[in-house]
């Protein structure tokens, strides 16, 4: 699988921050999704695409995956 962020660039997200959301995000699902491959990069828009996704159940596993960890913004000082 593979999910590709993308985070408008106008929001002035700092590298550190970015690198510590693509940790916490390996940490959340390479227990469950192992060949998962994560790409954060800025654009003109915020995004989410997902690939190799085939059922809708795993699609909104995923999202509910991605919600809880923006959600809970504690990883944000862990570094």
């Amino acid at each position: 699988m593979r999910i590709e962020i993308m985070i408008n660039k106008q929001q002035k997200i700092s590298p550190n921050i970015i690198t510590a959301l693509e940790a916490e995000l390996y940490r959340n699902f390479l227990p469950f999704y192992p060949d998962t491959t994560i790409r954060i990069r800025e654009g003109s828009a915020n995004g989410v695409i997902l690939s190799g996704v085939r059922q809708d159940d795993e699609k909104k596993n995923v999202m509910d995956i991605l919600q809880s960890v923006w959600e809970d913004d504690s990883w944000q000082y862990q570094h």
